[in-house]
């Protein structure tokens, strides 16, 4: 009797695992109505889109290497990813608002956003709730699409350690420059010079 208890607690241990499994590819699929940047939201944080790890991502995020992709979808369904956005240059900027450069760095990507049409730029707040992101996108009128990563996927998924961290990413998707720490208003335009010269 004792062993047939034995037998049916670890079939039933391996039937809960099987299914906590399950659930969890499931809940790294992306599924959205695509759209491009010319459609992306311009209210202050870009409509707040919620960041995931897209299907099929992985590999380096490393200076030279392909992007890892990442998806970021907004309430009504409608979505985009980094791959997506191939025939662009991307800024990614990982942030948090109890972050002193971050701050400090901010008005300098805002003016970079506006100033720059044929640039991307991303901002991935990292692992803050939506009531803590709002206050901080008003002040500065961060009007491009502030990516709220709360699980910390897509920070994990770069290997982002230290805040800001940013990614100058090039119109074919390869990492052209990472940055970890403040970035002033020359070195971002550096990069950004960098990172649009073919």
């Amino acid at each position: 009797m004792k062993r047939l208890r034995i037998v049916l607690f670890l079939l039933a241990t391996i039937v809960v695992l099987s299914a906590c499994s399950g659930g969890a590819e499931a809940s790294n699929t992306t599924s959205f109505s695509a759209i491009g940047p010319a459609d992306f939201p311009s209210t202050v944080g870009g409509g707040f889109p919620i960041a995931q790890v897209a299907d099929g991502s992985g590999g380096s995020a490393d200076v030279g290497q392909p992007a890892p992709n990442f998806a970021f979808v907004w309430e009504d369904g409608r979505g985009a990813d980094l791959a997506s956005l191939r025939g662009r240059p991307v800024i990614v900027n990982f942030w948090a608002t109890w972050c002193g450069p971050c701050r400090a760095e901010m008005p300098e990507l805002v003016a970079m956003h506006r100033s720059n049409p044929a640039l991307v730029v991303l901002e991935v707040n990292t692992q803050e709730r939506l009531e803590v992101i709002r206050p901080f996108t008003e002040e500065f009128g961060m009007t491009m699409p502030v990516l709220v990563d709360e699980a910390g996927a897509v920070r994990i998924l770069y290997g982002v350690r230290a805040m800001p961290t940013t990614l100058f990413i090039d119109a074919e998707g390869l990492i052209s420059a990472r940055w970890a720490g403040l970035l002033t208003g020359d070195q971002l335009a550096q990069f950004v010079t960098q990172l649009q010269t073919p």
